[in-house]
């Protein structure tokens, strides 16, 4: 640790809440602080705090460092170099302005992009300002930004509280290729020019410039924060007590106010103030609209709280979930540190939300939709690939383990069918592919395909885990093509990918086991060249099979996007016999199709047929206390102990926890949701949505009504493709509706009660089982059906004792 120390940063520096000045990383103090020695950036009150954190700072640590000292030697190399053809000397100098294009320089750009993005993982002033440093040479050095540090950089000004040079930087870059400025045409190379020049624009101004197309999803995100951050600090200065002599202190205000709006409200006549925040509204309201139209995921990626945040994408497409994993690695912090951004963005979005579909509704069995004759499903989606998405190589071990031994035939007792699933985890499961072709490379050729999902069951056609198919003469879009053993290779393992739904069955992960080498050796590393190359081999001719290249790419991203990791294992031809077997007989049965056609398999037992293990003494109850666990107990501890009494319940308080038990088989048929976590977990939501359209009953109920926005009650219930919304919130007497409960449950629940609670409305009466007199519109419990399963909702706060019964009944357990 250095001997050197912090001064205390109190210069009357503006920072929004969440990135505080320098303080020590454990107690926040900032008095005498020294610095970590080896990252130079955390520091700390005293060696014991340093010790303290010791181990949650190692990684962070070393990734500062590390990448300080490959930069050092990068940056030594080039001033180093006396000069060549690719490389002139005096580089700094000679070279400012076109860096990247001068290719020596590259290696020392990369790193420096990689020294800031380490820095950023330090959430300090000081991190965040020698980031924003890096970030702003290196478009000293290469105007054309290359590396695109652009998209980082206003975020970085936001979170330091510099909002004026934070819309100056947007719309630099929004106006200057546009035709009032350089005739349309801005030369990058001519270092003469003026760059970033804008200085202390109307941030309040109108916003056309930024929704004409030239400002990237990153800008557009940033300025909508920028845009609602200058709202609500107008909005905290129309409340009564505000005072109009303030100085540049927070005192006046409830909330930290940027220095935007206090130098507004310096020269702002206050008649006026509320028709500005008026503006500003507008503005904010279609910047959202803009953000989603350029990318729909994105402002439900930005609200979600997943514990695991996904990594920025190498590749990406405009418009995908790759784009919007990489603005949120971009932009988050900055509205995750402004106070109330989020939770206005999410009453303000949730209108956008997509309704989630599930992987049934693109797997092709088992949906419920039209299906020709021998199970062959109709319409399904062929999605191209987008080269951003890749298969990976299944590495057994031990190296030497053969399929059956790692896969042994496991009964899926939620359906009673049966797959090869893997001994370490259950959800992954492999299923075996091949292809064969009579007269290979001769005339009249004859080509089929076979996937084995499960031990064949030779007695019992119907019933068989063999599925096999001719080779079509046209692929998958239309192109006409001639039979060869490599196709109809490709053409089982697409078919494994649109065989079922493996992600109802409880499977994360699929395994396909081909003796191909020519399938796995391409997917897994030849195809990511031709994609590089535009489709082009090494020696620049077309690749071949490209049409059943772009369908396997497009379904392993299509997969990925619904939680299914695609695997590839090159086994032996011995250990592939049913499958070899299966396409053998497939070249010979019947004429050759002509256009592409899927062949699904549907569930042997529908969710709606699934029991519960019969030596448990009814229901099994997952209940998902991911936030409030304790505060579940103290006020719902009658109902737990009602529910453990009659049922086999267990909890999961973590994301991860929850998943693993959700993907068991059986899965639980039951979940209660105790609080509003569930709201903020997508991918978690979204399981437990395929769970609930199978069958299970999903019962909200606990801390959930009383944890819940506006925003993320509706956006919750959207993703699932019911139009409730939230409603009033007040105390009064609820009546049971009779006629929808039924005579049994009628004779058992209370007839009225009192209680406090958030009402929901936009529901189906038949769905609708308490309401008040004076709005009937409202509902205080809710059950509806939703696929084969059933959703309960109770908005009680209090918990009620009425409200114990009513849950029961949901369950299955009122006696």
């Amino acid at each position: 640790m250095e001997d050197d120390y912090d001064s205390d940063t109190s210069d009357g520096d503006i920072f929004p809440c969440g990135l505080a000045p320098q303080g020590c990383a454990v107690c926040g103090s900032n008095f005498r602080l020294l610095r970590c020695d080896s990252c130079e950036i955390v520091s700390y009150c005293g060696t014991t705090h340093q010790s303290a954190h010791q181990l949650k700072h190692k990684a962070t640590c070393a990734a500062i460092r590390k990448s300080r000292e490959a930069l050092e030697r990068e940056e030594a190399a080039l001033r180093e170099h006396p000069g060549d053809s690719s490389l002139p000397a005096d580089v700094f100098n000679t070279g400012v302005g076109h860096f990247w294009g001068i290719r020596g320089t590259r290696d020392y750009m990369s790193a420096r992009v990689t020294a800031a993005e380490a820095l950023l993982r330090v959430n300090t002033v000081v991190a965040v300002e020698k980031a924003l440093g890096h970030c702003t040479d290196l478009l000293r050095l290469c105007r054309g930004d290359n590396l695109r540090v652009r998209n980082i950089i206003p975020g970085l000004l936001l979170r330091l509280g510099r909002e004026q040079e934070c819309y100056d930087f947007l719309k630099w870059w929004a106006v200057i290729d546009n035709k009032a400025h350089y005739n349309g045409y801005y030369d990058w190379d001519d270092v003469t020019l003026p760059y970033l020049d804008i200085r202390d624009a109307d941030a309040f101004e109108p916003i056309d410039m930024f929704c004409s197309g030239n400002s990237s999803l990153s800008h557009l995100v940033i300025l909508t924060l920028l845009k609602l951050r200058m709202r609500l600090d107008l909005t905290a200065s129309e409340e009564p007590e505000f005072g109009y002599g303030f100085d540049d202190s927070d005192a006046e205000f409830d909330r930290p106010v940027g220095r935007l709006v206090r130098a507004k409200l310096r020269t702002l006549d206050m008649r006026y103030v509320s028709r500005t925040v008026k503006a500003l509204e507008g503005q904010y309201r279609r910047l959202c609209r803009a953000v989603n139209d350029a990318n729909p995921y994105f402002w439900g990626a930005l609200v979600d709280e997943a514990e695991e945040t996904p990594a920025p994408p190498t590749h990406y497409r405009p418009g995908s979930t790759e784009e919007a994993d990489l603005v949120l690695y971009q932009c988050k912090s900055a509205w995750r540190e402004s106070e109330d951004a989020i939770i206005m963005i999410d009453s303000e979005t949730w209108r956008f939300t997509r309704v989630y579909e599930g992987p049934a509704a693109v797997a092709g069995a088992g949906d419920g939709r039209s299906k020709g004759p021998e199970g062959r499903a109709k319409n399904m989606e062929k999605r191209r690939a987008t080269g951003n998405v890749f298969p990976s190589r299944f590495k057994p071990s031990p190296p030497t383990s053969s399929p059956a031994e790692l896969f042994p035939p496991t009964t899926m007792s939620r359906r009673q069918t049966v797959r090869f699933v893997y001994r370490n985890d259950r959800r992954k499961v492999l299923v075996y592919a091949d292809g064969a072709c009579a007269n290979n490379g001769q005339p009249d050729p004859r080509a089929g395909w076979a996937v084995v999902c499960g031990p064949s069951n030779r007695g019992d056609e119907s019933n068989s885990c063999v599925v096999s198919g001719r080779l079509e003469n046209k692929g998958p879009f239309g192109d006409d093509s001639v039979a060869t053993s490599n196709r109809a290779e490709l053409r089982a393992a697409i078919a494994v990918l649109r065989l079922c739904d493996w992600r109802g069955e409880g499977f994360d992960s699929v395994v396909i086991a081909t003796d191909s080498s020519y399938v796995v050796d391409g997917a897994t590393s030849w195809v990511k060249g031709w994609v590089r190359n535009g489709w082009k081999t090494r020696t620049g001719g077309d690749v071949k099979n490209r049409d059943l290249w772009d369908l396997l790419l497009g379904e392993v991203e299509r997969w990925k996007d619904h939680g299914l990791h695609v695997e590839l294992w090159r086994i032996p031809r011995e250990l592939n016999g049913d499958a070899d077997t299966a396409a053998k007989q497939a070249t010979d049965e019947g004429p050759a199709e002509v256009e592409f056609r899927d062949i699904g398999i549907g569930p042997s037992q529908t969710p709606s047929q699934t029991t519960t293990a019969g030596t448990e003494p009814g229901p099994r109850i997952l209940a998902l206390c991911l936030d409030y666990e304790s505060l579940f107990d103290d006020v719902f501890g009658d109902l737990v102990s009602h529910l453990t009494s009659k049922a086999k319940m267990e909890r999961a308080t973590t994301e991860e926890a929850a998943l693993g038990i959700l993907s068991q088989e059986p899965p639980p048929s039951v979940i209660l949701v105790a609080d509003a976590a569930l709201t903020r977990r997508r991918k978690l939501w979204e399981r437990v949505i395929d769970r609930l359209r199978e069958g299970a009953t999903v019962v909200l109920a606990g801390c959930f009504s009383s944890m819940v926005t506006m925003g993320q009650f509706n956006r919750f219930f959207a993703r699932a493709g019911l139009p409730w919304e939230q409603g009033s919130y007040h105390r009064t007497t609820v009546s049971l509706r009779r006629g929808v409960v039924g005579a049994h449950l009628a004779s058992r629940l209370p007839s009225a009660y009192s209680l406090k609670a958030v009402f929901v409305k936009n529901v189906e009466r038949s769905a609708a089982w308490y309401t008040p007199s004076e709005t009937p519109a409202e509902a205080a419990v809710v059950f509806a059906d939703v696929g084969l399963g059933k959703l309960g909702y109770v908005g009680d706060v209090n918990g009620e004792k009425s409200s114990e019964a009513v849950v029961l009944a949901m369950c299955g357990l009122l006696d």
